[in-house]
């Protein structure tokens, strides 16, 4: 009886390791996202101290389709987006974003503001960028640029 439970003891540890090992080869399906605040302006210095004007490439995606002359980033984080939760990124001036791997692989982001929602957007599991906006004032606008590679905002 005690060779048996010595035995069951090895087979256990056996499965075990090899549970462990099987789970250290599978990587996590995660991804990692970039997400940038960006302001547009058609003032020609920024409002916050930390502001910094995003690059030409990015510029030059967002001001054929918007009217602002400036665009400052004000905000960039990095992401680690799990496929079975919604991801939540909470951003300053009481935003919020939340990103969720749809069944499709698609991916859908939705933007909140203070207590409600501001906007959503659903991207292809090929696509690499959504832009999400809202009006701050008649002055100027936020957009936030989630990415799937580098941010492109100050380059």
């Amino acid at each position: 009886m005690a060779s048996n439970r010595g035995f069951m003891k090895r087979v256990g540890l056996l499965v075990l390791f090899f549970l462990l090992a099987i789970a250290h080869a599978i990587p996590a399906d995660r991804s990692t996202l970039y997400v940038q605040v960006i302001r547009g302006t058609d003032q020609a210095k920024p409002a916050g101290a930390n502001y910094r004007e995003i690059g030409p490439k990015l510029s030059a995606k967002l001001s054929p389709v918007f009217r602002w002359k400036h665009y400052w980033e004000t905000e960039r984080k990095k992401v680690q987006v799990d496929p079975a939760k919604v991801t939540k990124v909470t951003l300053a001036r009481q935003r919020t974003l939340e990103i969720e791997r749809m069944k499709s692989g698609d991916m859908e982001v939705r933007l909140f503001r203070r207590t409600g929602l501001v906007t959503k957007a659903r991207q292809a599991a090929n696509g690499r960028m959504t832009i999400l906006g809202g009006e701050d004032s008649g002055k100027d606008s936020f957009f936030v640029v989630v990415r799937s590679d580098e941010p492109i905002g100050t380059d």
